[in-house]
């Protein structure tokens, strides 16, 4: 699915610096973002959110093989570009200049924090979903927003990475929107 997908492009596109003015911008509007523990739970477990969505919008022949499989063969990509920037979570960051930053910890921020997981995850599926299933492709795609706004609503991610997720997502689905 993804076998040719080429990430040296977005290997150029490096997060702000830690001690950068912009990534302490980042770190104040993290730390005044309301936390809303309710959606970050909500919109955590990719699958089942968009399994929701597809039964509260009575999608016949949802495949949830289809998203499971999206997640599996996208990960790599993710980690491939996380591990080559290694950028720390922003409460790291925000320890080292005295800024106690309370998150709501989730097993999924056990990785560095560059680009967004959740954030590239939720586009891609998003767009493939909102082809399959037209009639509920607003809904899809509010729910892809929705997971990559929670990552920030929980102070998970920077902006900058849920920026960056959201155009490997959507580079990602380019890249197979006529195969699949």
């Amino acid at each position: 699915m993804f076998d040719n997908f080429n990430i040296d492009k977005f290997k150029s596109m490096k997060p702000p610096a830690d001690g950068s003015f912009t990534t302490m911008q980042e770190i104040k509007q993290l730390e005044n973002t309301p936390m809303n523990i309710n959606k970050v739970k909500k919109f955590d477990n990719i699958e089942k959110t968009f399994k929701d969505v597809a039964n509260k919008n009575n999608v016949t022949n949802y495949d949830e093989s289809l998203v499971k499989d999206l997640i599996d063969k996208s990960a790599p990509i993710i980690m491939k570009l996380k591990n080559y920037f290694k950028r720390p979570r922003p409460k790291v960051i925000a320890a080292k200049v005295n800024i106690k930053m309370k998150d709501y910890e989730m097993k999924s921020m056990k990785t560095p924090s560059y680009p967004s997981g959740h954030s590239t995850q939720g586009i891609l599926i998003a767009n493939v979903l909102a082809d399959k299933y037209p009639s509920a492709a607003n809904e899809f795609k509010k729910a892809g927003k929705n997971i990559s706004d929670s990552r920030n609503i929980a102070k998970a991610h920077y902006i900058s990475d849920s920026k960056m997720g959201i155009k490997l997502g959507n580079e990602m689905y380019n890249h197979i929107k006529n195969k699949i």
